[in-house]
């Protein structure tokens, strides 16, 4: 599941259960959506299970982009190990709440 909600300085994505085939469209329509807002984009994983590698390249993306991103975590085990194996878990920006995300962004 994929709750979206936009504050007055980002896009809020909380992702709650799986990514997997079977959900990548609405997942990779989502963060189209989110980055259409022009916003920097936070991205909630507390409540991830799983995340694959269409999370893993939606988010090296957004990165990449220069509206900003930062993650809520912990990522679940099996994404942090999916991070960790592919040299990216020290590219995101990571806080535990909503509040100290969004306090690291721009204005």
């Amino acid at each position: 599941m994929i709750t979206e909600h936009t504050r007055p300085n980002a896009c809020v994505l909380a992702l709650l259960g799986s990514t997997g085939a079977w959900n990548a469209p609405a997942l990779e329509q989502a963060f189209r959506d989110a980055g259409a807002t022009g916003r920097p984009l936070v991205v909630d994983l507390s409540g991830l299970d799983f995340g694959d590698e269409v999370l893993l390249g939606l988010l090296l993306h957004a990165h990449a982009s220069a509206c900003g991103l930062v993650l809520i975590g912990p990522a679940a085990g099996s994404f942090a190990r999916r991070l960790h194996r592919t040299g990216t878990d020290e590219l995101f920006n990571t806080q535990n709440t909503l509040p100290l995300a969004l306090a690291q962004l721009p204005g």
